[in-house]
């Protein structure tokens, strides 16, 4: 009746073996994923972890045609961007009668923010717009982390350390990304 067939999943024994056989690069290419997700209050390692346990407790489930290293990359992503949410969205509450204010009339209400249906339109063409990118450079980590740190505002040295580049290397690694990207802008490929 379904003409869809379902994707083909790893078995929770199967993503515990490739997890097992992960080389110190796999587990660096996770480390520097997390590093770049990371924000406050959620530390790099804390992101490994919450996508392990995810993964192994089968509430993320791998596609077998998908490393399992880029898998628990994109869920450390994901769950980071979950707790970016959940920190936005926490509210200060500030009482209407603070007798520490000396003139209350003076105050300019701040201008509401977005509502949270603008807020998840954004966030659908932000994810929208970084997985065409990161798609641009499948299967080249290096380029792939020197995107997500562009997009997350990571620059520099840390960049740098988080692609594990020496200096020429990496700047070599920047350009032919910046050139990658202005290339597909000019054969139609949008932001």
């Amino acid at each position: 009746m379904n003409s869809i067939d379902p994707p083909d999943l790893l078995t929770r024994e199967e993503l515990e073996d490739a997890i097992g056989e992960f080389s110190d690069a796999d587990l660096l290419r996770l480390r520097r994923a997390a590093q770049l997700y990371a924000i406050y209050p959620v530390e790099p390692d804390e992101l490994i972890q919450e996508a392990l346990c995810r993964a192994i407790a089968g509430t993320r489930r791998c596609p077998r045609n998908v490393s399992v290293v880029r898998f628990l990359a994109e869920a450390i992503r994901s769950i980071a961007h979950d707790e970016l949410q959940k920190v936005e969205n926490q509210r200060d509450e500030v009482s209407v009668h603070d007798d520490t204010i000396e003139n209350p009339d003076a105050i300019t209400p701040q201008e509401p923010g977005p509502t949270a249906e603008e807020r998840m339109i954004a966030n659908e063409q932000y994810r929208d717009t970084e997985n065409r990118l990161l798609e641009l450079f499948d299967g080249d980590d290096e380029a792939q982390l020197i995107v997500l740190g562009m997009l997350t505002g990571t620059q520099g040295a840390e960049l740098k350390e988080a692609t594990g580049l020496d200096q020429t290397s990496f700047n070599s690694k920047r350009r032919f990304v910046r050139r990658k990207i202005n290339s597909a802008i000019e054969d139609g490929f949008t932001l």
